[in-house]
């Protein structure tokens, strides 16, 4: 399947975040991850978001056509994989969306917190995974929040980049 709709179309299972995405794509040592040096982790992220199973709302595509201008490898990418982007609208979606603001006003004060809040409100409404590299904090606070930690609060499953790995790895033969 190339990623597109299809009559069998595959489950989504999992939703990344934009930070991810940078960190195999930009190949910078200012990131941990880069494809060039870590291509089987890379191959295994691209095999999800082209079977259909790792998704991303669509400000996380807004966002990453940003990074495209600092990232050569972004734009290109983004084309290939446009199908991966869902649209926000349902209403167990906005009210997931509400309750999270409600509850971290940083979320409805700052607009570089949208992307974070459509990763957790897609997963949560659809019952994915999300997948990001941020990491949760003990004293995570409503003026900052960590996507671990918001997850955690509105029981939405969260994992890292090696979380997903461990998932995925396949048995040894």
């Amino acid at each position: 399947m190339n990623g597109g709709p299809g009559l069998f179309e595959i489950e989504a299972r999992y939703c990344i975040d934009t930070n991810v995405l940078v960190s195999f794509l930009s190949e910078s040592d200012a990131e941990y991850y880069g494809a060039d040096i870590f291509p089987d982790h890379w191959a295994l992220i691209e095999r999800l978001v082209t079977s259909g199973e790792m998704v991303a709302p669509r400000q996380i595509e807004h966002e990453l056509t940003g990074h495209a201008k600092k990232h050569g490898k972004i734009g290109p990418w983004l084309r290939r994989n446009d199908h991966m982007f869902r649209d926000l609208g349902t209403t167990d979606e906005l009210r997931l969306a509400k309750a999270i603001v409600n509850k971290y006003d940083a979320y409805g004060r700052n607009v570089n917190y949208l992307g974070d809040l459509e990763v957790m409100v897609l997963a949560g409404s659809r019952g994915l995974t999300v997948v990001s590299m941020e990491v949760g904090l003990q004293q995570a606070g409503q003026r900052r929040p960590k996507i671990p930690n918001v997850c955690a609060d509105f029981g939405i499953a969260c994992l890292s980049v090696s979380g997903v790995l461990r998932a995925e790895k396949q048995p040894s033969k």
